[in-house]
């Protein structure tokens, strides 16, 4: 049985028996591949349709599932709230269920202007990368990729490539040099400690931050630090995360719950998780740091605190 991204690709490449899912997957790509793989802000990081991979990830992740309840849970949860006895007892119910309905109507907007703002993200890294080509072919870059260690002065300064002079050439492969070296030094280092924004952990909680969903489960957490690592969360496994985006929305249909190091109760991890009726923390701070991996625990959505799921501290 395949389990791993590269081997389920490989298949697809070499198997005709797989020519309808390999179509299936061309499809979605030219669809949603403007999809960023990290943050829309971000043009160094490749875009979904330049990572395929992450797809079939999720396509091994998903395999096997039922159709996902969202839709059922979270009019569950609807129905759970409207009939709370001081909406009742007050007659607002009916004002309740509007504004919730408006508020999904608004996100569903918020979620469109997102989804249409990336659009930009394919043609523009294409043209970064074709300038990148360029100048690797007259010696200032080894790799196309390096064009995202210049900045757009020195970029748009260049008239002619092949007119450039063995200093300025020097130049700007030094500057290469010196960026690239500058950024593996501070990779994994967090711009921001998000311990200091997020606050402290509960006492007796392993990990705790805003209540976004409510509910509670015990289950295994799965740390999941990127989108190369979305095939790792297994069938009811408590997702914990340190953000996420859209990309990361088909994981929702297999998580248990979501434990999140930032964002708040408007967050794209929270609106998802209301939407699947799961529970949710948010802004933990630290949850990827304090939860292991794999670690039995009880995630609490309504209280928003994580604990251990076999009672010790």
């Amino acid at each position: 049985m395949i389990s791993d991204p590269a081997d389920l690709a490989a298949a697809l490449d070499g198997d005709d028996d797989l020519a309808g899912l390999r179509g299936r997957v061309a499809a979605y790509l030219r669809e949603y591949g403007r999809r960023e793989t990290v943050s829309p802000l971000l043009i160094s990081q490749p875009t979904l349709g330049e990572s395929r991979d992450i797809v079939l990830g999720l396509v091994l992740s998903l395999a096997g599932e039922a159709e996902p309840a969202a839709t059922a849970r979270s009019e569950a949860a609807r129905a759970a709230l409207l009939r709370h006895p001081l909406l009742r007892l007050t007659g607002a119910s009916k004002a309740v269920g509007r504004w919730i309905d408006a508020a999904r109507e608004g996100v569903a907007f918020r979620e469109d202007t997102h989804f249409y703002f990336t659009a930009v993200l394919p043609p523009l890294r294409r043209s970064l990368l074709e300038i990148g080509a360029r100048l690797r072919g007259v010696g200032v870059l080894d790799d196309p990729s390096e064009v995202f260690q210049l900045v757009w002065e020195e970029v748009t300064a260049i008239r002619d490539p092949e007119g450039l002079g063995p200093e300025e050439v020097q130049g700007l492969r030094d500057a290469v040099a010196r960026r690239s070296a500058r950024r593996a030094e501070l990779r994994g280092v967090p711009m921001i400690d998000t311990r200091q924004i997020f606050g402290h952990t509960a006492k007796g909680a392993i990990a705790s931050g805003t209540p976004a969903g409510a509910g509670t489960v015990t289950g295994v957490a799965r740390i999941v630090t990127g989108s190369d690592e979305f095939d790792r969360l297994g069938e009811g496994e408590i997702l914990v995360c340190p953000y996420t985006n859209p990309t990361w929305t088909p994981l929702f249909a297999r998580a248990s719950a979501v434990v999140v190091d930032t964002g708040s109760m408007a967050s794209h991890a929270a609106i998802v998780a209301r939407e699947y009726g799961l529970p949710a923390i948010m802004g933990t701070g630290n949850g990827t740091a304090t939860i292991r991996d794999g670690q039995l625990v009880t995630a609490n959505g309504s209280l928003g605190v994580v604990t251990s799921g076999d009672g010790h501290a």
